[in-house]
């Protein structure tokens, strides 16, 4: 009984260093979100995090969700937790390929089209079984859904108890200016309490075009880099913002930490990094390695067939 119990705290320890993660993407403006869903599950095959559930930020085309099953379900979780926003204010309406993935759930054999729970239920249930200080939120995407979790009561109470850090790919204008975000970022950066970790790099991150096209035609991330834009990703690569910032997740030790500044926004909704102001809980990341080195290890990632560990 003794040896057993010392082997349940080892395992139960062991899953605390591993970090947990709620990946938040708008999938659909770009082909990097698509790529960061495959880094993130090739990390969780390889038991470097896990994956406790996927949220699309994207109210204006409802497809996005489907993708994201279809993504999950290519890897052998396609019954982890899903949750949608439901309003529209926010999103790029553009479809470049998420349609096209989502309802051909006979290619891809996912079962989620275009519904899913309110993004808000979903993360207050994700995070209340969680350890206090556990749970890592990566953003990808417009991170509006937390001024809507926050917003709520009990929304804002696990998000000070269960969240160790927020993730987020950031900086410029997309994620958090455009497509309706403009109206939320500041409240954001004002009410969010926990650790912010801010990513800016990838683009000059080249991937998608070297092992990505010799995966199996039913590999839904392919089929993202195959279809978006003018279906150049998939031969001539794509920047990779999102994956960068997944990579952060579960390999800090490939990336420096400027820990004195602080994320703001401009009067033209830019963010930026003052590194003469000092927020304790705000941090700029950027990879070590060259940009040929993280290249290497994305594309590699983004392209390991399903369930195999390094």
């Amino acid at each position: 009984m003794a040896l057993l119990a010392l082997k349940l705290t080892a395992l139960q320890a062991a899953e605390t260093r591993v970090p947990a993660v709620i990946f938040d993407t708008d999938i659909g403006s770009d082909c990097d979100d698509a790529g960061a869903l495959g880094v993130l599950h090739a990390l969780a095959d390889a038991a470097e995090l896990k994956i406790l559930g996927v949220i699309f930020s994207s109210g204006k085309n409802r497809y996005g969700i489907g993708a994201c099953d279809a993504i999950n379900t290519y890897y052998g979780r396609g019954d982890l937790p899903l949750g949608q926003y439901q309003a529209s204010d926010v999103g790029d309406p553009v479809n470049s390929y998420t349609k096209q993935i989502a309802t051909d759930t006979k290619r891809f054999g996912h079962d989620t089209v275009d519904m899913a729970p309110d993004l808000v239920s979903v993360y207050e249930t994700l995070l209340e079984p969680q350890l206090d200080q556990s749970v890592t939120i990566c953003t990808v995407g417009h991170p509006h859904g937390l001024v809507h979790l926050v917003r709520d009561p009990r929304g804002k109470e696990l998000a000070q108890t269960k969240v160790k850090r927020w993730v987020a790919m950031g900086m410029g204008g997309w994620n958090f200016e455009q497509m309706g975000m403009a109206a939320y970022s500041q409240e954001l950066l004002q009410k969010w309490e926990r650790p912010l970790y801010i990513s800016p790099a990838g683009s000059e991150i080249i991937t998608g075009h070297r092992l990505l096209p010799a995966t199996p035609v039913d590999n839904p991330v392919r089929e993202a880099y195959r279809l978006w834009g003018t279906g150049t990703a998939i031969t001539e690569g794509r920047s990779s913002w999102d994956q960068v910032a997944v990579l952060f997740v579960a390999r800090p030790e490939l990336f420096d930490i400027e820990s004195s500044g602080q994320v703001e926004r401009q009067a033209d909704g830019a963010i930026t990094w003052n590194p003469q102001a000092d927020k304790p809980n705000h941090h700029l990341v950027a990879p070590k390695l060259s940009n040929g080195e993280m290249a290497e290890i994305i594309e590699e990632l983004m392209s390991r067939p399903p369930g195999r560990s390094p």
